[in-house]
């Protein structure tokens, strides 16, 4: 595909050229020595396992690994600051981090950052006690039910639309550092029916947590559609878009490559994305 006479191929390479890096690799001086990784300031929040603090204090997890070697591959260093993720979103919005991850697209979002290409997959599903049937088609059909959500996660739209109309029982908006483990425990102490939550992210947490939540599982429809995680640049950080166009530019090489694959089977998941 041509862009007023320019191959994407080549605007992407412009885009690496104009923040001073080579594709490919690590940026290079002009005697062919790898130059100093530059130090850049990254948002992320607890996410596991897409995200977390390893017992080292080492920010680790699927969508670390993918972003810190892109970023590297760049010329860059990214210094990680884990943090709450209301707080991480306005500092980034703000521009105190040059970017952060992960997060799904919403239009609210997209006026405050530039978004890269996907870099991870998401599906939500309702968690709940081993001892309720929960055959659903419909949220309609979750009228009765009180119903307990992350109340700063990016739900779909369908979703989102479903609380706004309250056509459940009752809803419970969690806020709290860790809002996935504590709509687990508001599950298992039975103040609430169904938890709303990522797939991958809730079942670690059974596992890490047993035998705290062994009397939980979930329902396997998706609510909604199986949604992307991205990272995304903040537009009041210098050159961020250029920046952005870089990121994606080595993401689609090293996906080229396998390395997505080997990251996300190294993490026990099964995104869409390889």
């Amino acid at each position: 595909m041509k862009l007023h006479g320019l191959s994407l191929a080549w605007l992407a390479r412009i885009s690496l050229l104009a923040l001073g890096l080579s594709g490919g690799g690590l940026a290079l001086a002009s005697d062919g020595a790898p130059l100093p990784l530059k130090s850049l300031p990254i948002g992320v929040s607890e996410f596991r396992p897409f995200e977390y603090t390893a017992p080292s204090g080492r920010v680790v997890g699927a969508d670390t690994e993918i972003v810190e070697q892109v970023l590297m591959r760049l010329g860059y260093q990214p210094q990680f600051m884990m943090q709450p993720w209301p707080r991480v979103q306005r500092e980034a919005a703000r521009g105190a981090f040059a970017g952060l991850y992960s997060l799904t697209k919403t239009p609210e979002r997209e006026q405050l950052y530039h978004f890269t290409a996907p870099i991870n997959t998401v599906k939500d599903v309702f968690f709940k006690r081993k001892s309720m049937a929960l055959d659903w088609k419909t949220l309609d059909d979750l009228r009765t039910l009180r119903v307990s959500s992350a109340a700063t996660y990016g739900y779909a739209p369908e979703f989102r639309q479903a609380l706004a109309e309250k056509r459940f029982a009752e809803v419970h908006e969690i806020y709290d550092d860790d809002p996935q483990l504590r709509g687990l425990r508001r599950l298992a102490s039975g103040v609430t029916d169904v938890f709303i939550c990522e797939i991958s992210v809730c079942s670690d947490l059974i596992k890490l947590h047993a035998p705290a939540f062994d009397q939980i599982d979930f329902a396997p429809q998706s609510i909604g559609p199986v949604r992307t995680f991205h990272m995304a640049f903040s537009k009041n950080w210098p050159q961020a878009e250029a920046l952005r166009d870089a990121f994606d530019a080595e993401l689609a090489q090293q996906q080229s490559k396998g390395m997505l694959r080997r990251i996300y089977q190294k993490y026990g998941m099964e995104p869409a994305l390889k």
